[in-house]
């Protein structure tokens, strides 16, 4: 019995202690370059992301913001740091104060702008940036 609260205390705390706590001040290191794309015969804005924000691609981190259910049926629901209303495509921002989720399965019963916090792998979108700079697979949401 000892075996089994030693060996899930080990797992708990070990997987606790592997999470990056991350904050949206960090996450605003990205700038955008306009760079001629033969595919689409035009100008694209690539983003290009600070060292700080690098290190952090495919890492099991820790965030807290608004849940935006866009389509919760569909299961499009996005982090930002601010309430929709003050969201970067209405006026506050820019596409690095918003993080594209994929829940896990029953973490997806949230309200519009609803405070929570996140937990998953964050990976940066570098190439087709037209929904955003930010994603975070294997979420899991908490309400604050």
């Amino acid at each position: 019995m000892n075996k089994i609260i030693f060996f899930l205390a080990f797992f708990i705390t070990n997987d606790a202690l592997s999470q990056i706590e991350i904050d949206w001040f960090k996450l605003r290191d990205v700038y955008y370059k306009s760079e001629y794309k033969e595919e689409i015969g035009g100008y694209f804005q690539t983003p290009y992301f600070g060292e700080g924000v690098e290190s952090l691609d495919n890492e099991y981190v820790k965030i807290t913001g608004y849940m935006l259910t866009l389509a919760p049926d569909a299961g499009v629901f996005v982090l930002s740091q601010n309430p929709y209303a003050d969201c970067f495509f209405c006026g506050y921002g820019g596409p690095e104060s918003a993080i594209e989720l994929t829940l896990k399965p029953g973490y997806d019963d949230f309200y519009m702008d609803e405070l929570v916090e996140v937990v998953g792998i964050l990976r940066l979108k570098r190439e087709d940036v037209s929904s955003g700079v930010y994603l975070m697979d294997d979420a899991v949401a908490t309400r604050k």
